[in-house]
């Protein structure tokens, strides 16, 4: 292997560390939140709605519904299916299972 096919392995490793990095950070910032962390409890072994969710913890669907969408990117939840619901599209989530707030821990 040549040394500039090494030096470029090294900095593709480098690069998917800080990404990965990264993807801690925002992990750690998305779970540092109140609402997100009540909405990974309301969820534990179950589907539900972000409107079926507000009613459960007293929040506006809007906001449970934008903090679902922050732990959908951060991995935390997943999107199970969607329906048609007066002219708007529900959601349906679940935890990941692959995810640390399963409940067999």
């Amino acid at each position: 292997m040549g040394l500039a096919h090494k030096g470029l392995i090294e900095e593709v490793l480098r690069m998917a560390e800080e990404k990965q990095g990264r993807a801690d950070q925002e992990l750690v910032r998305a779970l540092s939140h109140p609402i997100r962390l009540e909405i990974l409890q309301a969820l534990q072994d179950r589907i539900a709605s972000p409107a079926e969710i507000s009613r459960e913890i007293d929040r506006r669907p809007g906001v449970v519904s934008y903090h679902a969408s922050t732990l959908l990117r951060c991995g935390c939840l997943e999107l199970v299916h969607s329906r048609g619901r007066r002219g708007t599209i529900e959601n349906f989530f679940a935890v990941m299972p692959r995810s640390f707030f399963s409940s067999g821990n």
